[in-house]
């Protein structure tokens, strides 16, 4: 699987004609359901790259670039929304640099991401922030597949 800015984690194959894994897997890491994924990667969207938690599956092989960890205690739905935020842009703003080559890869370690602050309501509140984003996300999917439909 991938990160996308836009929709968080697809198959790679919705992306590429082909899998990109090939046949070694010592570069992927095993990401488990509720687990996070930063993708480091710039893009219109999100410029200092984009954070979302596995939701889709119970477990996905994603590539080694991305930084991966667990929220704990909180609800990692609610996470990613908290690290796709304006605030977190902001002190993301300040500690990224871009490589050399331009490539689009920003150059954040693991520390330096985990050391943005974020600040988090009650599990309960989040819980209830986090359902009222899925059943939205739901809800715009149907009108997209009605639309398409006509």
């Amino acid at each position: 699987m991938m990160i996308t800015a836009n929709n968080g984690f697809i198959e790679q194959s919705e992306r590429y004609a082909f899998n990109n894994a090939g046949e070694s897997l010592k570069k992927y890491i095993l990401l488990k359901k509720g687990e996070l994924a930063y993708n480091h990667g710039a893009s219109k969207l999100r410029p200092y790259g984009s954070c979302f938690a596995l939701t889709t599956a119970e477990n996905a092989r994603i590539p080694f670039v991305y930084h991966c960890f667990s929220a704990e205690n909180q609800n990692a739905e609610f996470m990613s929304i908290e690290l796709n935020g304006a605030e977190i842009e902001n002190q993301l703003r300040k500690i990224v640099s871009s490589g050399a080559r331009m490539d689009g890869l920003l150059n954040i370690s693991f520390d330096e991401y985990t050391s943005v602050s974020v600040l988090l309501p009650g599990i309960e509140e989040q819980d209830c922030i986090a359902d009222f984003f899925r059943q939205l996300d739901n809800l715009i999917t149907l009108h997209q597949r009605e639309w398409k439909g006509k």
